[in-house]
């Protein structure tokens, strides 16, 4: 299921693009021009995806740049995991909230149109990452939850 909330204005789109420096991911301003951000619920996941007319401030106050500057974020899982564009190939990535930097990201997704997708499937890439890493015998309690 997709919350989909009141689309931006095409005025905030293009102030939005003005305002930024990087490479979106493929899909990602085809789906916001529908939506000005999303909760997005399957039976895996939980993605709040956040309103494109507040990402730059969004990201201005979690100090992205400071902490992971190769990246910016446009959402979460409504806890510690922020889901973020990489800036050189807008890519999708997963960084942790805490403990925030470009060393901690973990690769999900080449579009977002295939991030939005694989949120149906049960896993994300990362997730068989992070389960090898744990298989071969070096759990990284950060990153591979209980």
């Amino acid at each position: 299921m997709i919350d989909r909330n009141t689309p931006p204005k095409e005025s905030e789109i293009n102030a939005f693009l003005r305002l930024i420096d990087f490479t979106l991911p493929v899909g990602f301003i085809d789906f916001f021009n529908e939506t000005n951000g999303a909760d997005i619920i399957t039976d895996n996941h939980y993605v709040v995806l956040w309103p494109l007319t507040e990402m730059i401030k969004l990201n201005k106050e979690y100090k992205v740049e400071e902490y992971a500057p190769d990246f910016f974020i446009i959402g979460s899982d409504g806890g510690n995991t922020a889901y973020a564009v990489e800036r050189s190939t807008g890519f999708i990535f997963e960084l942790p909230f805490i403990v925030m930097s470009n060393e901690e990201a973990v690769f999900r997704n080449k579009t977002f149109t295939e991030f939005v997708a694989s949120l149906k499937s049960k896993f994300f890439v990362g997730d068989l990452i992070r389960r090898e890493i744990f298989l071969s015998g070096m759990c990284l309690n950060s990153i591979f939850p209980n």
